[in-house]
């Protein structure tokens, strides 16, 4: 009977199918309204497959059913869902508090490859991140065709993402030759700008009503020490060990509170080029540099509150860096392997 069931509850944590044949009739008319009627709003999956949609209600009330699915072991997606495209079994994974993620073969290879074209190591940026992993955050945080912003967007980790779901992406880049990359490696847009002027940039451009920033800016000046012989093996290279030589990169200032507040500066102006209860999610670590501490992704947290909701936080591990003696054998020290994505929200209430 499992073919012409249309109507499907939890049942002991499964997905099970409601058998009465009087249910199923009214759940293949009201399918056929809700597609309707939400033809505008549900995802490209379940319009392509709208022939094996089926209707879902936890307990099974015909009246109160406003999930749909395609297939039970991806759970169903709710009609209420005004945030993504995620069922709610693929919501729940994402709210793991933290994560565990390492550079992906085919990632490493896409970037080899392009970078190549320019005759670079794919190692010159000092930073890269992976598109995998913004992905899952675009996925989580937008819908399709929506328009996401990168301020800091590198070598284009941010904007090749939004290639592959089917996002509109917007990056800034102050270094020339990693916005000439990013130009080749997406067909989205890249300005060859900087983010303290973030607002010229948009209104320039005549861009507004963003959907979703996510970015990773510098972790302060902290490529500029040199910690063990980081910065001797990369000049032996001849590699990047600057985000840029601009003297107006905010990667190179010198004082720690000036840093902060340039970087909380470019975010101020930013708040008004994004939609109302638009999610932003900034990556950053707390640093050591001269042997001390430095909160740095606590301390913009708590300055980016004034203006933002800090709604959470996801901490990204890193499991596969190799670890260093770092202080001994005299004091306790880290080996800082994770990283804060704090999500913020542009409202004013939580």
């Amino acid at each position: 009977m499992n073919g012409k069931v249309l109507f499907f509850k939890r049942d002991s944590g499964k997905i099970v199918p409601v058998v009465s044949k009087k249910l199923n009739k009214k759940a293949k008319l009201k399918i056929q309204n809700l597609l309707k009627i939400f033809a505008d709003k549900l995802p490209k999956k379940i319009l392509k497959n709208s022939k094996h949609v089926k209707l879902f209600h936890p307990d099974g009330n015909l009246a109160k059913a406003e999930s749909l699915l395609i297939n039970p072991n991806e759970g169903a997606f709710s009609l209420k869902n005004k945030l993504n495209e995620l069922t709610g079994k693929e919501w729940i994974k994402f709210t793991s508090s933290w994560f565990i993620f390492n550079a992906v073969r085919s990632d490493l290879k896409e970037e080899r490859n392009i970078t190549e074209k320019f005759k670079l190591n794919s190692d010159d940026h000092p930073a890269t991140y992976s598109p995998t992993m913004i992905s899952e955050f675009i996925s989580f945080f937008t819908k399709s065709k929506d328009t996401i912003i990168d301020p800091f967007c590198g070598i284009g980790a941010t904007l090749v993402a939004c290639d592959r779901t089917k996002r509109k992406g917007i990056g800034i880049e102050i270094n020339k030759k990693y916005f000439k990359i990013s130009k080749a490696r997406t067909k989205q847009k890249v300005i060859n700008g900087n983010s303290k002027e973030i607002d010229k940039i948009l209104t320039k451009n005549k861009i507004k009503n963003i959907n979703f920033c996510i970015t990773s800016p510098p972790y302060w000046n902290v490529l500029h020490r040199s910690t063990g012989n980081y910065k001797e093996k990369r000049l032996n290279k001849n590699l990047d060990v600057k985000y840029s030589t601009n003297h107006s990169d905010i990667g190179n200032i010198e004082d720690y509170e000036i840093f902060i507040d340039e970087l909380f500066s470019i975010f101020l102006k930013l708040k008004d080029f994004m939609k109302k209860n638009a999610y932003l999610v900034v990556i950053l670590k707390n640093v050591k540099k001269g042997g001390k501490n430095y909160p740095l992704a606590w301390d913009f947290a708590k300055k980016m509150s004034s203006i933002y909701t800090l709604r959470d936080e996801k901490i990204w591990c890193q499991d596969k860096v190799s670890l260093s003696p770092y202080g001994y054998p005299f004091a306790y020290t880290t080996n800082i392997h994770h990283h804060y994505c704090l999500v913020f929200r542009n409202s004013a209430e939580p």
